[in-house]
């Protein structure tokens, strides 16, 4: 036997309190009517009784990019903080080694402690092209093969960003034992001295083909790049500098931010003129040669 189905009246049933008026948990008026299922428009108060539409949610604001480039300023700071933290490791290695004992002039602890570095400077280079750009280093950060107007430029670049370092080393050479002996302010300026034949071998690839490739990448692709995004072109070419200029305060001393900041705005400059790293590159290898040049001279070693 089938039962009679419920009457019409006990189909629905409220779920929360009776119909009837309370505060509006939106906070648009004194009172909102509530039916006994649902919130209804109906308010009641500040704004007088009837049917009001809810305040429509604030729109967000629309970034607008104030340059070329692409997010990754955070990218940028974990791999560096990778890479430093990975060189460091390499060093503590050869520490445990040797017993306690580090030779910071064996090529090796060089070799493999700064393609560590290098190793946290390319990831992020790598991983904000693939998370924020289109997975190509050409058309996210302008690397391609050097022009001949390119050399030119760059070489210029190298040449008058070379000037405000040799005069500061020439002046700390002056002021302490002179020219007649060798002086370690060499060591200050450039970095550690490369001793043997396999030091030397390094230091020049180093100086002259890996850091021009990997920092360029790092600081203006990728860091001036996603500056220039939030700031503009100017800004980003003076913070990148500072940034470039104090992450080399580890290998070169307290003196690097004053020697380095003028070449790493030509630097900057360059990029931002041309739209390549290419010009910023040889510039950076002009740079640093000049730098190898002077480990030659012995009252700079």
């Amino acid at each position: 036997m089938i039962s009679d189905p419920l009457p019409q009246t006990q189909l629905w049933q409220p779920i929360g309190p009776p119909p009837g008026w309370y505060a509006d948990p939106w906070r648009l008026s004194w009172w909102r009517w509530w039916d006994g299922y649902q919130w209804t428009p109906y308010l009641y108060g500040h704004y007088g009784a009837g049917p009001v539409a809810p305040a429509p949610a604030p729109a967000p604001v629309e970034f607008v990019p104030k340059g070329p480039g692409i997010k990754g300023g955070g990218i940028a700071g974990i791999g560096i903080g990778i890479g430093f933290v990975a060189s460091l490791a390499v060093a503590i290695g050869y520490l445990a080694a040797g017993s306690g004992h580090l030779d910071a002039h064996n090529p090796w602890v060089m070799l493999w402690s700064q393609l560590a570095l290098w190793a946290g400077f390319l990831g992020a280079v790598v991983v904000a092209s693939w998370r924020n750009g289109t997975r190509s280093l050409g058309r996210d950060y302008g690397l391609c093969w050097p022009k001949l107007h390119d050399v030119t430029a760059g070489i210029t670049g190298g040449f008058l960003g070379r000037v405000p370092s040799t005069i500061v080393l020439v002046l700390i050479v002056l002021a302490t034992t002179g020219f007649n002996s060798p002086n370690a302010a060499g060591r200050e300026i450039n970095g550690t001295t490369p001793e043997g034949t396999a030091g030397w071998v390094i230091t020049v690839l180093f100086l002259v083909v890996g850091a021009p490739f990997v920092e360029e990448l790092l600081f203006r692709g990728l860091i001036q790049g996603a500056f220039t995004r939030r700031l503009g072109a100017t800004p980003a070419i003076f913070v990148t500098a500072l940034i470039f200029c104090f992450a080399h305060v580890l290998n070169e001393g307290p003196v690097a931010p004053f020697v380095l900041f003028p070449p790493a705005l030509i630097l900057g400059y360059l990029k931002h003129r041309s739209g390549r790293l290419a010009p910023g590159m040889v510039a950076h290898a002009t740079f640093n040669g000049l730098a190898f040049a002077l480990l030659l001279v012995p009252a700079f070693r």
